[in-house]
């Protein structure tokens, strides 16, 4: 959704800071969460639908999926994988959710944010390692849940990653 008008609003500093929190715990600006909180507002309250705001902005189709995976971190010096499972997936990223007492939140908290990922595809058996760059992070009901983007993927897994969403 194109943003033409500048809206400003007057806040006590306890829910600035909040939202300083929050934004940085989705890792988004606090212009971004404010936007996306007065956005899910107004289309939980129908007084928009999510076709009039362009509520998917991605670059490419996404698909819903339930694939295991995991994910590789690089945590003082050395190599720690995390069990994963994608559950949305596009050309240019995806979204993962770990379980419950996953360890994984204490890495994205020390703002580790770069990580492999592994999976095989379903049809064939191939693995496939993206780079990601993890771009929000949120723990719902004690899963935390991460969308990264593919970081400088190599031609021949997004190949067979394209083969895959067809």
């Amino acid at each position: 959704m194109k943003k033409d008008i500048v809206y400003s609003i007057r806040m006590s500093i306890l829910v600035r800071e909040a939202l300083k929190r929050a934004a940085k715990k989705e890792r988004r600006t606090v212009a971004s969460l404010l936007d996306k909180i007065i956005l899910d507002y107004l289309e939980a309250q129908r007084y928009l639908l999510p076709h009039e705001t362009g509520s998917d902005r991605r670059g490419h189709q996404r698909s819903k999926i339930t694939l295991p995976a995991t994910t590789t971190m690089d945590i003082d010096g050395h190599s720690d994988s995390f069990p994963c499972v994608i559950t949305d997936i596009a050309m240019g990223g995806v979204f993962v959710t770990y379980p419950k007492g996953s360890k994984i939140k204490e890495a994205f908290l020390r703002e580790l944010d770069r990580f492999n990922l592994s999976f095989k595809l379903p049809q064939t058996g191939e693995q496939l390692d993206f780079q990601c760059d993890a771009r929000r992070m949120v723990e719902v009901d004690g899963e935390i849940q991460v969308g990264a983007i593919l970081n400088e993927p190599a031609d021949t897994d997004l190949n067979k990653l394209k083969h895959y969403l067809i």
